[in-house]
């Protein structure tokens, strides 16, 4: 019945149309029906790769074209130097975990990467740019790694 209608007045089935592309489109009428998912950034193209190779105690989601990644750590030293010192060695092999298993180019264009790795005495928040992370890749001295990260990397410590 409905097709038949279509058939004999074809500038109606050309209106339907018209106002479904308008109403589901990125400038549309119809905001309740928009969907951020369906937005192509690099942050959701990076994490498409780093959801299947990451480990599953890693929390990660995109804001806008920013990564954000949460790491519940459990296995550290006991004592106080070597613990923020472990601290410190693990979230500089996580950001360069996060710069091996995801694409450089993809990447690089990723505004801002936040990495939060928590433990039950202190949580390391770490924020650099993706640029920065992906030039972590290249680098195998332990040295050159260190002042890398000093040079790019920004870090706040929480005392719980």
């Amino acid at each position: 019945m409905f097709s038949k209608l279509l058939n004999l007045n074809p500038l109606l089935a050309l209106g339907i149309l018209m106002i479904v592309t308008v109403g589901l489109g990125s400038g549309g009428f119809l905001p309740f029906l928009k969907n951020d998912k369906l937005k192509p950034t690099p942050c959701r193209a990076a994490l498409v790769k780093l959801k299947k190779a990451l480990p599953g105690n890693w929390t990660m989601e995109c804001n806008d074209n920013n990564l954000e990644v949460v790491i519940n750590e459990l296995q550290v030293a006991e004592t106080e130097k070597e613990f923020r010192t472990a601290l410190y060695r693990q979230l500089a092999f996580y950001m360069i975990e996060i710069a091996k298993y995801s694409q450089p180019d993809i990447l690089e264009k990723v505004f801002i990467v936040v990495i939060k790795l928590k433990h039950a005495k202190l949580e390391i928040n770490a924020v650099t740019e993706g640029k920065y992370i992906v030039k972590l890749t290249g680098l195998t001295s332990n040295q050159f790694i260190m002042d890398h990260l000093k040079q790019t990397v920004q870090v706040k410590e929480v005392i719980k």
